[in-house]
């Protein structure tokens, strides 16, 4: 199938199709987000010196690239300080909002661009139910919420048609990044074309229509529920957000707008069938007026009194143990760690906010953030955990130069200069006073305990 064949079903729907199709066949530019809970943005944007970036102008965090770069095997990216995201994956977050202290599902979960979004928007405070049935992408997903130093998460692994049963009118807002035909993603592989087809378009619209019945009953009277695509076809889009206004009459849709990024309305009506005129407050993203992917967003809210969740009032669990040797080895203050949750599993010491300690409703299949792990009398820091408290350190953090600091995250052992407070054990490395690592002295060098699958090739690709 070609391209045009694809999409020609939508011809009567996108006014200016010849321009779509223009942008269609073209390659998107790459782009990515800043992760602002590791470190300062200008902090990171001193990494990214050496690429040819530019700001997003709806959205601070967002940059894109000028250039031809691989940014997975860049250091920010290794260091968990950007994700690579496309341009119009991150607006559904920008319009879910969401805030730190409240309780927020993202229901389809993986791969975790959105989900570390959403975590970085509550600036790892409150709530944050990451879902995903599929163990399988489970595994990327708590990959990725790890690298960016999320602890205000617990991931769980429900069948999105069953969210309602175990949290009724339980969160205030949640994200539905809904499984789909993703004909929006041609720009970016043309595999859509070998296995696209309207049977297709109808079994994801049956499957949709099914998480977004679930995912509005788990919603809390008064709560926000976007609901979104990367697909143009209405039968996944606003046929699917028809078919839930009709169902729940206290479901009500909200405009979208966003400074300085374009968006169309949603359609009314499709091959004779006719929506409610409310489904013209959807968003719809077309590639020719941003130079994005294609992608669909509509705004859900529920009316209703706001009833207030039932939270567990047990103690909260501080296991200070790890975070004594953490603050007694690196100097750093132990009120640092007021408000949280530190307890242990295993081996491994764990900190998470409250509420993720707190959390009772399902087992989950993680909670928090690693703090390290404890080996006879000793504790290795977690270098994830060493990024987000490493800073200010007082003893035992050693500053490299750029040379070192790419030579350490190869994984290469880093000589280094007798210095005063460096004992022997684990150490800090810095680079311009910002915490990358966390390595080993023996009192002549320092190696490297950054693990293999974080590690940079010795030499960047270029594409």
């Amino acid at each position: 199938m070609k391209i045009k064949q694809l999409y020609s079903r939508y011809e009567d729907i996108i006014p200016d199709f010849s321009g779509f199709m223009e942008y269609a066949e073209k390659p998107l530019k790459k782009s990515f987000r800043i992760n602002t809970l590791k470190a300062k943005r200008n902090s990171i944007l001193l990494l990214l010196k050496d690429l040819k970036t530019k700001q997003l102008p709806f959205y601070n965090d967002g940059y894109v690239l000028q250039e031809k770069h691989s940014l997975g095997n860049h250091i920010t990216h290794s260091l968990g300080l950007i994700y690579v995201q496309e341009i119009a994956s991150m607006v559904p977050v920008i319009v879910l909002d969401p805030k730190p202290g409240e309780a927020v599902l993202d229901l389809c979960a993986a791969p975790g661009s959105k989900t570390t979004q959403i975590g970085q928007a509550m600036r790892n405070e409150g709530l944050l139910v990451a879902n995903e049935m599929n163990r399988k992408r489970m595994i990327g997903l708590i990959h990725n919420i790890k690298r960016c130093g999320l602890f205000n998460e617990t991931v769980i692994g429900l069948r999105g048609q069953k969210i309602d049963r175990v949290f009724p009118d339980y969160f205030d807002r949640i994200l539905i990044d809904a499984p789909c035909s993703a004909e929006g993603t041609i720009r970016k592989s043309k595999a859509v074309l070998f296995h696209w087809g309207l049977k297709n378009i109808e079994r994801m619209a049956k499957i949709q229509k099914g998480i977004i019945t679930s995912g509005f009953r788990a919603l809390r009277p008064g709560g926000t529920m976007v609901y979104s695509t990367c697909t143009i076809a209405p039968e996944e889009n606003e046929a699917v957000v028809a078919y839930l206004l009709q169902r729940f009459p206290e479901a009500d849709l909200m405009p979208i707008s966003i400074p300085h990024f374009k968006t169309r309305q949603g359609i009314t009506t499709w091959q004779g069938e006719s929506f409610d005129k409310k489904l013209g407050s959807c968003a719809r993203i077309l590639p020719q007026d941003n130079d994005t992917a294609p992608f669909f967003i509509a705004k859900i809210t529920k009316m209703g009194v706001c009833r207030h969740r039932v939270n567990y009032m047990g103690k909260i669990g501080f296991e200070g143990s790890a975070i004594a040797y953490f603050c007694r080895r690196f100097g750093i203050d132990v009120k640092r760690f007021q408000g949280y949750a530190v307890f242990q599993k295993d081996d491994v010491s764990y900190i998470a906010t409250p509420q993720v300690y707190s959390f009772w409703e399902m087992k989950a299949v993680r909670r928090g953030l690693e703090v390290g792990k404890i080996y006879d009398q000793e504790i290795k820091p977690d270098n994830d955990f060493v990024q987000l408290f490493g800073n200010n350190s007082v003893r035992n953090s050693y500053e490299v130069k750029e040379w070192q600091m790419k030579k350490f995250l190869r994984g290469e052992i880093v000589k280094v200069n007798p210095t005063p407070g460096l004992e022997k054990g684990f150490v800090i490395l810095s680079y311009k006073k910002l915490p990358i690592a966390i390595g080993r002295f023996n009192g002549k060098e320092i190696k490297s305990a950054v693990k293999r699958e974080r590690r940079i090739p010795m030499f960047p690709r270029i594409d």
